[in-house]
């Protein structure tokens, strides 16, 4: 620091001298040279410099540091203090493997109705998981996923352990993923911990798997898999932490979503499972997110239906504000979002959403209507059933209008199955959404024995009798009967399953007669026989040996016959 001294008493003086000196005027004035000139040594830290009739002192001081400069000048008052970074948490990590378990034990209603509809499994599905080659074991597991057949757990759970063959492994994983048992979910997290060496298929098996199960022990595992290099495991990996996480890894994946280096497509995911946590921790960046124009569209999205269902009342006009946008995208999530919101100004923004020009919108704001039961709309719903331009929409209303049940909507449907006028297609869609409701069975039976007598009609009698034979109704037990006795071997095989659902007494002679014919022997096997002796529970094995021996028999004595007595035979 310098500090400077100037004496502007001496200054005075010498200006006033030189000024009468001069003789000149005011402003001509003349200088002399030094008497001496200024040693080129060098100057000391401290000098002092002299001039002839004025003083000026220069007085240096040295600093060793800024900290002896901020004593002196006072500079410390207007220093920014840095705040030391806080290193953010990261939940990445190895995942406690959970205890082993076998699988739950199933329901034994459940177990009772497919002995009654598949009791042919209980002979055969056994020494198939036990004997079976593999395509046969992976044919048999793609049927029991599909029916959700469990009979066989154990012995699915067994084959899991002993098997070395990846497919059946991973088909392992879906069928207990679909009937929602958690004993693999110990596998699942060891090869998450490590799935370096097993195949994508397998890793995306085990999150999917993981997902159903909820399973929270695999957080760190599943975290360790984002943050890796390897975007084969995003995706997975931030799926299932939507499915298993809660507020602490809402707030992760917000400070996740502020790496630089995310694909566009990554952003999208990582908001979209933002709102699947409902975390209220989030809300402000993605109210944020939704309102910012410039914003990718599928992040505006997803972040108006995310701060939708965190149902803060503040986001209801925040999202009313949104449904102004001209992106149909944008208003569809708006819909999915505000649909949270059970009051008056919420249900008025869902039917407008019916009258929107683009028809994603009003799908989706009919599917709300639905879910909130938002019975005033059930005029609209009418008018867009009769009118709206695209069919997928007019099928949704008619399934809105069947949950809704009021009145008006009632009317509406019940005239779909009874006016004539009315297109075979649109009266089996109504009478579908109708009985999954519990409704109009006995104008639906009356329509079905018209297309009995009918063949023109008969696909219409097929959709009528596959959605029958759903239910167990005393109104079906005729329609079962007259289609056993029907020619055309499809609508026999309807009332099969008609009658299986409902066992109706009526028809237990009728089903017994066609049983009698399943002969497993025969060249030509007749597969209704077959299918209704399997549904009685008869031993077909035995029965077609019998068969056999009637038909050896019958040839033999026939053969005789025609031969006539051999020789030595007594006339």
């Amino acid at each position: 620091m310098k500090k400077i001294v100037l004496l502007l008493t001496g200054i005075f003086f010498s200006i006033n001298g030189f000024a009468q000196e001069g003789g000149a005027g005011f402003g001509e004035i003349e200088l002399a040279p030094p008497e001496s000139a200024l040693p080129d040594t060098e100057v000391s830290a401290e000098a002092e410099i002299s001039i002839e009739s004025s003083e000026i002192t220069v007085e240096t001081t040295e600093y060793s540091s800024s900290e002896d400069f901020d004593a002196v000048s006072g500079a410390d008052e207007f220093a920014i203090e840095e705040k030391p970074k806080v290193k953010k948490e990261s939940l990445a990590g190895v995942s406690d493997v959970p205890n082993s378990k076998r699988p739950k034990s199933p329901d034994s209603a459940k177990v009772e109705e497919l002995n009654n509809t598949d009791p042919e499994a209980n002979e055969k599905n056994a020494d198939i998981l036990k004997y079976g080659l593999e395509e046969d074991i992976a044919e048999l597991l793609d049927t029991m996923t599909k029916k959700k057949d469990v009979r066989f757990v154990n012995e699915v759970y067994d084959l899991f352990q002993d098997t070395k063959s990846v497919a059946i492994r991973e088909k392992i994983l879906n069928f207990f993923k679909t009937i929602e048992d958690p004993c693999l979910e110990d596998y699942a997290v060891m090869v998450l911990n490590d799935p370096y060496d097993e195949k994508n298929s397998t890793v995306n098996a085990c999150f999917s798997y993981l997902q159903m199960a909820k399973t929270k022990e695999a957080v760190p595992a599943v975290c360790t898999l984002l943050e890796s290099d390897n975007e084969e495991y995003f995706t997975g990996a931030i799926e299932t932490l939507g499915k298993i996480g809660g507020g602490r890894e809402a707030v992760y994946i917000t400070e996740f979503l502020e790496r630089e280096n995310l694909t566009v497509a990554q952003r999208q995911s990582l908001v979209r499972v933002l709102g699947q946590l409902h975390a209220v921790e989030t809300y402000d960046k993605l109210v944020e997110y939704a309102q910012d124009s410039d914003e990718n569209a599928f992040v505006r999205m997803y972040s108006a239906e995310a701060i939708g269902v965190m149902e803060k009342p503040e986001a209801q006009e925040i999202l009313s504000d949104l449904f102004e946008d001209t992106n149909p995208n944008l208003r569809q999530y708006v819909i999915k979002g505000i649909s949270h919101f059970k009051n008056q100004e919420a249900n008025e923004i869902l039917i407008q959403g019916l009258k929107d020009s683009h028809y994603k919108v009003r799908q989706e704001s009919i599917n709300a209507i639905k879910e909130n039961n938002v019975s005033e709309a059930d005029e609209y719903l009418i008018y867009r059933a009769k009118n709206d331009p695209v069919q997928a929409v007019k099928n949704d209303c008619l399934d809105c209008l069947a949950k809704l049940n009021t009145s008006k909507g009632n009317e509406y449907l019940l005239s779909q199955i009874t006016e004539k006028k009315v297109p075979d297609p649109q009266r089996a869609r109504v009478a579908k959404v109708l009985l999954e409701e519990g409704r109009g069975v006995s104008e639906i039976a009356e329509l079905c024995k018209d297309t009995i007598k009918d063949d023109k009609r008969k696909q219409l009698r097929y959709a009528l009798g596959k959605e029958m034979a759903k239910y167990e109704n005393p109104a079906f037990a005729e329609i079962a009967l007259e289609f056993l006795k029907h020619k055309d071997t499809s609508t026999i095989g309807t009332g099969l399953d008609i009658w299986a659902k409902g066992r109706y007494s009526n028809c237990n002679e009728a089903v017994n007669e066609l049983a009698d014919k399943a002969d497993l022997t025969a060249k030509n096997k007749n597969q209704l026989a077959i299918k209704a002796a399997r549904l009685l529970g008869r031993d077909l094995e035995k029965q077609s040996e019998q068969k056999e021996a009637e038909r050896k028999a019958a040839e033999e004595a026939k053969k005789a016959k025609k031969n006539g007595p051999g020789l030595g035979d007594a006339e």
